[in-house]
């Protein structure tokens, strides 16, 4: 079926906002579902369809204004996606994460079974390797999850995946690794440095830059390219799961380094406690191969450049 209309779940998110821009200039028709309490000026100037409600409880609008919008797919992004969130309310995030899931998929099921859902899972879910030799992750990989947040994306995958083979819906499951680029919130660690860098520059604040783990190393994708590979996973395939992912470890101290070296000022590095994870594995990447090989994707946007577009955000909004 010819993908003409596409609804986003959250899409007042960093990640939401990127995609209705994708989607909008490759030409689909877009409307979507925000948290009820959110803001969504920002989305004004695109004058679409949007529908406040609650993922987690389908009488709250999300199944009216998925009745109303009628879409031939469906980018599901609403979650709670910050860790430390997720472990001081576990609860509401299985409601969000995994309820909320399990709400549009009975939506697809009982209402429009032939619609595409693009189910946005994490590469969190494969948790840490048993060994070296377990790197990079795969699709194929044992799911071995770490944290809460990790542990209710797993369960919404797994699910979904059952609605594959008992229904045989047209579901795609993606499993993004750390995404970043500018309008990021400054929970996550490289908005988080800049967002601080970018203070001290404009004299905001004492040249001091808190941190926590440096030594971990993560798979980071400019979150353009991460839209990227979603629109081309609904035009171009029908079901299956795929990391997306740039396939390269990148130590959080890399990452700083580059910042500050980007900002061109003097800053000292102090750990802080609260910046600590309970749990946190040290070295996390995976394969792209699979969704190289299904839809020509790869990662465009080099680190360097996407710092440095993160950083001169900050330096325009702090």
């Amino acid at each position: 079926m010819a993908i003409n209309k596409v609804f986003i779940t959250g899409i007042e998110g960093f990640v939401g906002g990127y995609l209705l821009e994708e989607l909008l200039n490759a030409g689909y028709r877009v409307g979507g579902l925000y948290y009820r309490n959110a803001s969504v000026q920002h989305l004004n100037p695109y004058d679409i369809p949007l529908y406040p409600g609650d993922v987690s409880d389908r009488r709250e609008n999300y199944w009216f204004s998925l009745d109303e919008f009628a879409p031939d797919a469906v980018v599901h992004l609403s979650a709670i996606t910050f860790v430390p969130q997720a472990n001081q309310d576990p609860l509401n995030t299985w409601q969000v994460n995994l309820i909320g899931t399990l709400n549009l998929l009975e939506w697809a099921r009982q209402k429009k079974p032939d619609t595409k859902l693009l189910l946005i899972s994490s590469g969190e879910i494969y948790g840490a390797p048993k060994d070296k030799h377990s790197l990079p992750f795969s699709e194929d990989s044992c799911i071995n999850p770490q944290n809460i947040y990790a542990t209710t994306k797993a369960s919404m995958d797994m699910g979904a995946q059952q609605y594959i083979t008992i229904w045989d819906m047209p579901i795609i499951l993606a499993r993004p690794f750390n995404h970043i680029g500018p309008r990021q919130s400054a929970n996550f660690v490289t908005s988080a440095f800049a967002k601080q860098i970018a203070q001290i520059a404009d004299g905001k604040k004492e040249p001091i830059v808190r941190v926590g783990n440096l030594s971990a190393q993560r798979d980071f994708t400019d979150v353009r390219d991460v839209v990227r590979a979603y629109r081309l996973l609904l035009q171009n395939v029908d079901t299956g799961v795929f990391n997306v992912c740039s396939g390269n470890p990148v130590k959080i101290q890399n990452i700083l380094d580059i910042l500050i070296e980007l900002s061109g000022i003097d800053v000292d590095v102090q750990t802080d406690p609260e910046r600590l994870r309970p749990i946190d594995v040290p070295q996390i990447y995976g394969s792209h191969q699979k969704i190289t090989d299904a839809v020509n994707w790869k990662p465009q946007i080099p680190l360097k450049q996407s710092l440095e577009d993160i950083l001169n955000w900050w330096k325009d909004n702090v």
